[in-house]
């Protein structure tokens, strides 16, 4: 699991797809999961610095 957390393929993916997958659901109005990808978004990120 961790190999899989810190393939960069993954982090370059997930830093790409997070923010955007974030604010569509923010036009959309669901503020809840707007939020939770946010959040996903930051613990990516953080795993990212982590690595380094």
């Amino acid at each position: 699991m961790k190999q899989k957390l810190f393939n960069p393929v993954f982090l370059v993916l997930a830093s790409i797809i997070l923010p955007i997958a974030s604010f569509e659901a923010l036009v959309m109005g669901s503020i809840v999961a707007s939020d939770i990808l946010l959040a996903l978004f930051c613990a990516v990120m953080a795993l990212i610095i982590v690595r380094k």
